[in-house]
């Protein structure tokens, strides 16, 4: 029978197998990183700085243009190719709203500003030359003049907004310019200054014209 002291250390050496046994398992450095990494949900971490949201692309832009869009306007000041000059500006506001995906995002009224690229007014060129044909050389066509215009930006929530847009060409009438009696120049007769006048072309006010865009904005 072992004796009380041999006991003791029996009782001590058992005690200290169960406190071992009880301690959790301690982890210290990359492992303890990684082990309480592993508990957590993929949506409790961050996102990767360069990474772009799945779901970004599938919401539609509310505040973008997309290129060809119809840009429909009416004119606010008028542009003759008699009086316009490349570099002239005009002004406009937009006469129907323009919706994308059931949203409208320019409205009616809607402030545009546009630019003449080209101008030209009417203007009489001679024929022939005076050598080969003196009776030609005489006589002389009146050419109609022409306009080029573009929209260079909108008017919205306040600011301006730049755009790049589609031209219009537009051209005077081609009227016969002689004098139906004689066959003749009529010179500066009164038919002739109006058949001059025909042979420019004027875009009034309240003139409605269409653009198209050549570049998606976005309006913010």
């Amino acid at each position: 029978m072992p004796s009380p002291a041999k006991r003791i250390a029996i009782v001590l050496l058992t005690l200290s197998l169960l406190c071992a046994c009880g301690r959790p398992t301690s982890v210290s450095g990359d492992n303890a990183a990684n082990s309480a990494d592993s508990q957590k949900l993929p949506f409790d971490r961050p996102p990767h700085s360069t990474g772009i949201s799945p779901s970004q692309e599938l919401i539609p832009s509310a505040t973008k243009l997309p290129e060809g869009t119809p840009i429909p306007i009416r004119l606010l000041s008028a542009l003759s190719s008699a009086s316009s000059h490349a570099g002239d500006s005009f002004n406009a506001t937009i006469d129907e709203p323009v919706v994308i995906d059931g949203q409208t995002l320019l409205a009616p009224g809607t402030s545009a500003s546009g630019r003449v690229l080209e101008a030209k007014p009417a203007a009489r060129s001679r024929r022939g030359s005076p050598e080969s044909s003196p009776e030609s050389w005489l006589e002389s066509s009146l050419e109609p003049g022409y306009l080029r215009i573009v929209l260079v930006s909108l008017n919205v929530g306040g600011k301006p907004v730049m755009i790049e847009t589609s031209s219009i060409f537009a051209k005077g009438g081609s009227r016969d310019e002689r004098n139906p009696a004689t066959g003749k120049a009529s010179g500066t007769s009164q038919q002739d200054s109006r058949k001059g006048r025909d042979k420019n072309i004027v875009l009034g006010i309240d003139r409605r014209l269409n653009f198209r865009l050549a570049q998606a904005v976005d309006l913010q």
